[in-house]
């Protein structure tokens, strides 16, 4: 027996595009009430505003991995969000060092090449990498990872809610 019945899936005529084009970051313990109405936030109400995090096209995406336990009855879907930041510099390092601070539970706000804005509950900073690159041509940066295991994949964001927001 079906816990939920079946929906089609139609295959659609829109063009689609990669990558991220905007990133916004915020507490999760400032999300004091949110909306979700057929799997899209139509309202959210946050204590404190969210930080914005400036990315070049081609340098940042996101991916999603549902993985479904058989024996355990469970499934988890992890969120891993990778932010390309040009330029190293002691400002953006100081920024980051905050960002990081206590494995803290953030929200993220997406905005992909599509112009969809997805939320992305309790991601918690993992890591930075890279560095000074090694030819002159590849300059230096940061590579920064943020993940979420969450109970489902992202909701779709309201572009009128993300305005709210800022």
């Amino acid at each position: 027996m079906s816990c939920i019945t079946l929906e089609s899936i139609a295959l659609g005529c829109e063009r689609n595009s990669g990558g991220l084009h905007q990133i916004i970051i915020g507490e999760m313990d400032a999300v004091t009430s949110q909306v979700v109405t057929a799997g899209v936030i139509t309202a959210m109400v946050v204590g404190v505003p969210p930080i914005q995090i400036e990315v070049k096209r081609k340098t940042s995406n996101y991916v999603e991995d549902h993985q479904e336990d058989f024996v355990a009855g469970s499934s988890v879907v992890t969120a891993t969000v990778t932010a390309m930041l040009h330029r190293r510099d002691a400002d953006k390092s100081r920024k980051l060092n905050i960002l990081s601070a206590g494995q803290r539970y953030l929200y993220g706000i997406l905005k992909d090449a599509n112009g969809l804005f997805w939320y992305f509950p309790y991601l918690q900073y993992k890591s930075t990498g890279e560095g000074s690159g090694q030819e002159r041509a590849d300059g230096s940066k940061y590579a920064v990872v943020l993940i979420a295991e969450n109970e489902q994949l992202a909701y779709e964001v309201e572009a009128s809610v993300v305005a709210g927001l800022l």
